[in-house]
């Protein structure tokens, strides 16, 4: 298992229900936890990783019942709830290196889904969870935050994307070259 990047198909894949039958929902957690983990994401769905099943991790923070900042997977989610009322906010996205831009999504939302264990759990998200949620959630369906944005956005942030990456480019000849950052 491997973080994949744009542009690649499986980004645009709607992956099936996850059969826990046929897949080690504990091994797949744990190895996904890993990539997210050292590529330092909050969330990291089945597509980034060329797995044709839906689960993603998110990383919560404060989210009441669970260990704050610990990461685990939601398995088969169905939203049963989402809040009336949204909110604009920053996004990036591990398979999208350095490209971020404001998307809308719901303040708030209730998933039914199961954990790793096939344990069923409702889960209440607002804020910062809610969103982390709705992106990786996109992501089962095939959608990814650059199509909840205007072309005009989409294309001022990748011009933002090429300037740090040249800037990064720059940085790591210095160091090559003079031995400093």
């Amino acid at each position: 298992m491997k973080l994949i990047y744009h542009p690649n198909s499986w980004l645009d894949k709607k992956v099936k229900p996850f059969d826990f039958d046929n897949l080690n929902a504990k091994e797949i957690e744990e190895e996904m936890i890993e990539i997210m983990d050292k590529n330092q994401g909050v969330g990291l769905a089945a597509n980034q990783v060329e797995l044709d099943a839906q689960i993603f991790i998110i990383k919560p923070e404060g989210l009441k019942d669970y260990e704050d900042n610990k990461p685990f997977a939601i398995i088969n989610p169905k939203i049963t709830a989402v809040s009336e009322e949204m909110i604009e906010g920053e996004e990036g996205c591990l398979s999208f290196p350095l490209l971020y831009f404001k998307v809308k999504r719901p303040v708030g939302l209730v998933t039914e889904c199961l954990d790793s264990s096939g344990k069923e759990c409702t889960i209440e998200l607002t804020g910062w969870n809610a969103r982390i949620f709705g992106h990786e959630y996109d992501h089962l369906y095939g959608i990814n935050y650059i199509d909840r944005v205007s072309k005009l956005k989409l294309d001022m942030a990748k011009r933002k994307q090429q300037k740090l990456m040249k800037r990064i480019e720059r940085q790591v000849k210095d160091t090559q070259l003079y031995g400093r950052a």
